[in-house]
């Protein structure tokens, strides 16, 4: 099967050397061109799209095959990218941000998810005190790094209930027990939990949901816009010299994400193999029930959405004010693809 030969290939690691020695794009004769996607870890249930790709089907044609590679923690993202030992990232949107802030001009050529997909827990200690966006001052969220997904939602919520910041203390997560007993003893009064890591806090008792995000009703009520979250990205100029290969994927995933709107999280789960479900095919089911509204969407960037999030996010970070936001994205090739589905 196709997808046991990229579970294998992520388990080689002589192919990323063999990746330096020659470019990502290539074509002889009549062989397909191959194109390198680096997927951000992809048996996390917020890149089952791209499984999901492969097995219906869309990834690769006559022309062009597509080679999935999984994250490595070795060299950043933006580096592979540049010296084009990949053609493109499956990664959250405010990677771009950050990439372009630092002289690498990345965009974003589909975008498949439009809400954080997570949901955001206080401490069962401390919900009585925090009912409101507003309430937020002098909390304190487990929200993993400064730079993280998980902090820009709760610096989303502290800023949308009017407060800075400033006014709430972020801390580092500390794996699920550890974490656990944060919300227990009264260290942490809220935490930012991906789907499904918010289930297991409410499963123990220590916290219960504040803000629903896994939804596109969710993230409008306590965001106003969308909040673009998985996205597909290259780097602006190997996009403008090889536009058949960001069509290629646009065309791809924009048919994928049809897929997902029309059928069942049943009927998706069945697709799914074992190596990515793992044997307990109930539990994902249930996964992915949840994950499945984040992509609610055609493919295309909202962009009221991506201005909100780069202002969060420059709120934090001053650097990154000097980024455009209309650059870090492009829906050129996704309407083409939705052209072509009509």
């Amino acid at each position: 099967m196709k997808f046991l030969a990229i579970v294998l290939l992520l388990v080689i690691v002589a192919f990323s050397h063999a990746l330096h020695a020659e470019p990502a794009t290539s074509n002889a004769g009549d062989t397909p061109r191959r194109i390198v996607l680096l997927v951000d870890e992809i048996k996390a249930i917020r890149n089952f799209p791209v499984v999901l790709a492969e097995r219906l089907g869309y990834l690769s044609d006559k022309e062009m095959t597509v080679t999935v590679m999984n994250t490595r923690d070795d060299t950043p993202h933006a580096e592979m990218l540049a010296d084009g030992r990949v053609d493109a990232v499956m990664a959250y949107y405010h990677h771009n941000i950050v990439d372009q802030s630092e002289g690498n001009a990345t965009e974003a050529i589909v975008t498949l998810g439009v809400t954080p997909g997570a949901k955001v827990l206080v401490a069962n200690a401390s919900k009585e005190k925090y009912k409101t966006l507003a309430d937020l001052k002098g909390s304190r969220f487990i929200a993993g790094g400064a730079g993280s997904s998980k902090s820009t939602v709760a610096n989303y919520l502290v800023l949308s209930g009017g407060n800075r910041i400033t006014d709430y203390t972020r801390l580092g997560t500390d794996g699920k027990t550890n974490n656990t007993e944060a919300l227990r003893n009264g260290t942490a009064d809220f935490v930012v939990a991906p789907t499904p890591d918010g289930d297991f806090y409410e499963a123990q008792g220590v916290a219960t949901t504040f803000a629903d995000l896994t939804t596109v009703e969710g993230t409008k009520k306590y965001f106003g816009v969308l909040f673009p979250s998985s996205t597909v990205y290259m780097t602006r100029e190997r996009a403008k010299t090889h536009p058949e290969i960001a069509q290629h994927l646009a065309d791809a995933f924009v048919r994928t994400l049809r897929y997902i709107n029309t059928h069942s999280a049943e009927e998706i789960a069945a697709i799914v193999p074992v190596e990515i479900s793992g044997r307990d095919r109930a539990a994902y089911l249930k996964v992915l029930k949840e994950a499945k509204p984040m992509f609610a969407t055609d493919g295309r960037m909202p962009a009221d959405g991506a201005e909100n999030e780069w202002r969060v996010l420059a709120e934090f970070k001053p650097s990154y004010r000097s980024v455009k936001p209309e650059q870090t994205y492009t829906n050129s090739f996704v309407d083409v693809a939705l052209s072509r589905l009509r």
